[in-house]
């Protein structure tokens, strides 16, 4: 699987954060169902963007600029991802260290009369390729209509696209066969795919913002070459929306993830959330109200895990066939063109059947069937202990603890005296006063938990 990863000229944002997670996603899930998988994820280190950045802040010195611009943004955006404890990927190569590959490829195509050389510039000549718009479903007349007269006299068509671009003064360069310069956008993707990959792969992702030109422009350039299909499945996700407007800095709409309203000690699973809300080929609109829903549907999951851990260990496995079929479904659902809504709106089933049947053998086995699915494939740590950072709120969970075994041992001993009237109040008394809800399960264990 090869993805289309970062170009790293300015700050990670919440699209960078989906993009990641949606094929960490899909790598899990392949993986679960027994699939070895190699997920290569580039970064393009060098691009128009990024010397533009340069320029404006050291026109002087644009390569050691360009450098300092592209590093910085890397960490920022390995910084971003690493607190989803989303696994690297098998192979992250820079442009810039596999230009040797791209002029290699460019060489082909010129040899095979798909691109030519001028002035410096070499371009692929996109009427050489008859089957040039077949992912984006536009025929050449179409493509034509929206592209602006072009001022480049180079060019024989204006759709022909750069595959090496000529130096200009102080940029970035490396040496090839038609002069100094660097290599186009779309070159790169083709020669670090088949390098790490082959010619022919299984699955090439990326953002529905790149389907045309880049991933047309992909397809062009490696099957005009290597005469062979390039990837057998293409994967794109939607882009990020707000209030239903594309989220964008230029329409000052825009929302950085550190600036969400997430709980402190629990952001990236509630953000996780979110995102497995929506398909993963959808649009997703971010609005606050949604951002609260999937919050509150995490502490769902959260509570359940909280209270099931008092629950005795040493109970036996529970004989449901219902919890089998719970799997299948969610399996169904992953399959279904990796359904997250679907599969999420499977674990809510489970979890309401867990509640419903008060039995602990059932709710265990739900518990653990939950965890390995969440886990494995989700990458959510639903099970694990909060870390509680903030001493109040530590001090306040203890008391909370406190208050609620204390009325448990209370009720207890005024049921075994036959006393209901008291026992019904202690109950009371604690859901109004501190909204603790205390459970009675099968087998006459009582066990508590927080309201929501």
């Amino acid at each position: 699987m090869y993805v289309c990863g970062p170009t790293v000229y300015d700050e990670p944002h919440m699209g960078h954060v989906r993009s990641a997670y949606v094929f960490e996603i899909i790598r899990n899930y392949l993986k679960y169902s027994g699939y070895k998988v190699i997920m290569v994820r580039n970064v393009t280190d060098v691009d128009d963007k990024i010397i533009q950045k340069a320029y404006e802040a050291n026109p002087m010195n644009l390569i050691e600029e360009t450098k300092n611009i592209s590093s910085k943004y890397f960490d920022l955006y390995k910084d971003e991802l690493s607190t989803f404890n989303l696994e690297c990927p098998d192979r992250e190569p820079f442009a810039t260290q596999n230009i040797e590959e791209m002029i290699q490829l460019i060489k082909t195509l010129i040899k095979k009369c798909f691109a030519y050389a001028v002035g410096g510039d070499v371009y692929f000549e996109v009427n050489k390729f008859l089957d040039y718009g077949k992912l984006s479903k536009q025929k050449i007349d179409q493509m034509l209509e929206g592209v602006r007269k072009d001022t480049n006299e180079n060019k024989k068509n204006p759709l022909d696209f750069a595959l090496w671009k000529n130096a200009k003064e102080g940029e970035p360069s490396w040496p090839s066969p038609w002069g100094m310069g660097r290599p186009g956008w779309h070159i790169e993707c083709s020669a670090m795919s088949i390098k790490y990959l082959g010619e022919t792969f299984d699955i090439h992702g990326g953002g529905l913002d790149l389907k045309f030109p880049h991933h047309e422009n992909e397809i062009a350039q490696s099957e005009a070459a290597t005469g062979k299909p390039f990837a057998k499945y293409w994967i794109h996700h939607g882009m990020i929306t707000r209030d239903g407007h594309k989220m964008s800095k230029s329409f000052h709409n825009y929302i950085m993830y550190r600036e969400l309203p997430l709980d402190r000690n629990n952001r990236a699973e509630q953000f996780k959330f979110l995102l497995l809300g929506t398909h993963y080929a959808a649009p997703l609109d971010y609005t606050e109200e949604r951002l609260k829903m999937e919050v509150q549907n995490w502490r769902r999951f959260k509570n359940f895990f909280d209270f099931v851990k008092q629950i005795d260990g040493d109970i036996s496995p529970a004989v449901d066939s219902n919890i089998k079929k719970f799997k299948q479904a969610f399996t169904d659902a992953m399959d279904d063109d990796f359904n997250t809504p679907l599969a999420l709106t499977v674990m809510h089933e489970m979890l309401h059947y867990a509640n419903k049947s008060k039995d602990p053998a059932i709710m265990l086995e739900i518990a653990k069937l939950l965890k390995d699915l969440s886990r494995q494939i989700f990458g959510l740590f639903l099970d694990k202990q909060e870390e509680l950072v903030d001493i109040s709120t530590a001090v306040e969970k203890e008391c909370q603890k406190i208050r609620a075994e204390e009325a448990i041992r209370n009720r207890k001993t005024a049921k075994e005296a036959k006393d209901y009237q008291t026992a019904d109040l202690i109950r009371k008394k604690l859901l109004d006063e501190y909204q603790i809800e205390l459970i009675d399960l099968k087998g006459g264990k009582t066990i508590w938990r927080e309201k929501l």
